[in-house]
């Protein structure tokens, strides 16, 4: 005793830190002990009143907070990673990007942040992954060099052992022995792995999806600190770069939207309201039948289909089907106003007979009618060739600019690279897809150094173009998506704006 009041006397300033900080743990793990405690000792913690024991099925901000600010201990202790992952990389951009950048050395250092950046986002899990991913497709938050890294990034993982998804799904549908046999792991990502099997009680074979136990639980607490890296990084920004600030909207719906993903009841929903519209549409694509009564909060059940992926299939089967996937594509965004919005080549299947099959329904966008409409307006003003209300009215409409900002310096730029890159194909194709990669990079650009938001919806759209894209390259290097899309889009503008509008539209550009 004498010796420890020795210590104290001799290092106050050491010692007083030290009692403080173990005071500060002991008082929140004690608070945590007492939230759990109470869960535990509830029969049915959702039919409570008290928020912090139980996390909500949908998305909600305050719930989430309300729950995880009774658990401090594991909040501050995942909070601690995370900034011990990310401080270190924020701060060597501030150091070398920001407060003492080398011109000539900027581009490979871009790509050196985002390569280690990718690698913390892996590291912390599937909310950052994901976070990442998102980003990947914002050329309005980040610099071009950085977006090709960021494209990188995969939710791989291994699988949990089988014994362990068998209890969820055990616990989910009942007893799997009257249900289903043969069953075998067949995938494995963040959230969740997939089993082939065959019912008993018909032989038909089928997908299950099933949910890793307690991923709601980190998934929720992760979004939520999330939210308050967004904060540090609107604070950065708004501080040292012009760039503009976080976007609550970007947060917003980027965490709803992956919230979603956890309720594979809502999944099921989804894949039924596509399989309706593309049927009723007469577009010529597969979505697998959902098995209801075999579906639960954390468990799907599927038709299964069997087929490869379109992405590795031969050219001449990518070139037949690239069409459809284009009609796809644009259906859902102009038409039916719901939006795949996971769109990756393990998604895009061909069956056996040789029918494109679209996947996981997990998380969708909604594109209201407005937008529909405006964007149905842009692709005609495109094909007209009317950049100056493309630039003025389309690009403010789709909520890419304010309102209130003044377009004058911004409508050559954009006219010019739009006519050269995009109407001025010529016969020589190639020298169009050339023209249209610089396009790219342009545009990234522009966004880079003008006050553009992305809307999140039409950065989704751009992700599904890419890919659509990428697969149709490896099958025709002369294919062309703005060729390729054509044809729909002038079906859709004939349907909503009536084909004499859009015969004098196209006339009056004709003659100018």
């Amino acid at each position: 005793m004498t010796y420890m009041r020795s210590i104290l006397r001799k290092r106050p300033i050491v010692s007083t830190s030290l009692i403080g900080g173990t005071s500060i743990i002991g008082f929140a793990t004690a608070v945590e002990y007492r939230t759990e405690r109470l869960a535990a000792q509830s029969n049915n913690p959702k039919n409570e009143n008290n928020l912090a024991l139980w996390l909500p099925r949908q998305y909600c901000w305050d719930h989430l907070n309300t729950y995880w600010a009774a658990r401090p201990f594991t909040t501050w202790t995942r909070f601690a990673q995370v900034l011990t992952e990310l401080s270190p990389l924020m701060g060597r951009y501030v150091w070398e990007l920001v407060l003492f950048p080398d011109p000539e050395k900027t581009e490979e250092q871009q790509i050196q942040f985002a390569s280690r950046l990718r690698e913390s986002l892996t590291i912390l899990g599937p909310v950052f992954v994901k976070a990442g991913q998102q980003l990947s497709i914002r050329p309005d938050l980040v610099p071009p060099p950085m977006l090709k890294e960021l494209q990188k990034l995969c939710d791989a993982v291994q699988p949990i052992p089988d014994e362990i998804a068998l209890e969820v799904i055990r616990n989910e549908l009942g007893n799997l022995d009257e249900l289903f046999e043969d069953m075998k792991l067949v995938a494995a990502a963040s959230l969740g792995q997939v089993y082939k099997a065959k019912l008993k009680s018909n032989g038909e074979e089928v997908a299950i999806k099933v949910q890793r136990p307690d991923v709601r639980r980190t998934f929720s607490l992760d979004l939520l600190l999330l939210h308050r890296v967004g904060v540090m990084v609107d604070l950065f920004t708004a501080t040292f770069t012009n760039q503009p600030p976080f976007h609550y909207k970007l947060y917003e719906s980027f965490a709803k939207g992956s919230y979603s993903e956890l309720d594979y009841e809502n999944e099921a929903a989804n894949q039924i309201r596509f399989r309706h519209e593309l049927s009723i549409r007469q577009v010529p694509v597969v979505v697998p039948r959902v098995y209801q009564n075999l579906t639960k909060e954390q468990v799907i059940t599927s038709q299964w289909i069997e087929g490869v992926k379109l992405a590795d299939c031969p050219k001449e089967i990518i070139n037949k089907l690239i069409p459809v996937g284009v009609e796809l594509f644009l259906t859902q965004l102009l038409d039916i106003g719901a939006f795949h919005s996971d769109p990756h080549p393990g998604n895009l299947l061909v069956t056996t007979n040789g029918t494109l099959c679209l996947l996981d329904f997990g998380l969708c966008a909604e594109v209201d009618l407005r937008d529909r409409n405006s964007l149905t307006k842009t692709i005609v003003h495109l094909i007209t060739r009317d950049f100056d209300a493309l630039v003025s009215e389309d690009i403010k409409e789709l909520g890419f600019l304010p309102q209130d900002f003044d377009t004058t310096e911004l409508k050559p730029l954009l006219a010019k690279i739009l006519t050269v890159g995009v109407m001025e194909s010529g016969s020589d194709l190639r020298k169009r897809k050339k023209k249209l990669r610089e396009i790219s990079n342009e545009l990234n650009e522009v966004f880079f150094r003008y006050p553009f938001s992305v809307p999140p919806f039409f950065a989704l759209v751009t992700r599904g173009l890419g890919l659509l894209e990428g697969i149709a390259l490896s099958g025709d290097p002369d294919f062309d998506i703005f060729q390729a899309s054509a044809p729909y889009a002038r079906r859709r503008a004939v349907a909503l704006f009536g084909a004499e509008a859009f015969r004098r539209a196209t006339q009056k550009t004709a003659e100018y």
